[in-house]
């Protein structure tokens, strides 16, 4: 599961919040956002929200299991941009984990390179 720990202001000038959805590609080329849900109540999602002291933002943590289907976006709502987009987690995006993973595991084979003993460890407890 991969966490985020976003922080939103619902209210007044510059607010934000939060939702879950995809993008859609009309026929003209343009990517347009098709709101599904809010985090809150999408089942799949585990969300805690902490409001502060007097309301005025909201503290989010939410875990994303690995093979959720939709995209979360914080979207920023003022009068100067009236709708922005900033993609949080995106679905269509390859595991950010498994990545570093197999970049870690390179780099690790990188350095052990000089060494047939380290080598030879590393290809025992990786199983590679």
């Amino acid at each position: 599961m991969q966490r985020i720990e976003i922080t939103t202001k619902p209210n007044g000038a510059g607010r934000n919040w939060l939702e879950v959805g995809y993008f859609e590609t009309d026929t003209l080329g343009r990517k347009q956002w098709i709101k599904k849900n809010v985090p809150h109540q999408e089942s799949k999602l585990i969300v805690d929200r902490q409001y502060s002291a007097r309301g005025e933002t909201i503290d989010w943590i939410v875990l994303i299991p690995e093979n959720y289907p939709l995209t979360l976006v914080k979207v920023t709502y003022d009068r100067l941009s009236p709708k922005n987009l900033e993609v949080l987690w995106d679905a269509e995006a390859p595991s950010q984990s498994e990545a570093s993973r197999e970049d870690k595991i390179s780099r690790a084979f990188e350095l052990a390179s000089g060494n047939e003993e380290l080598t030879t460890l590393l290809k025992e407890l990786l199983g590679a």
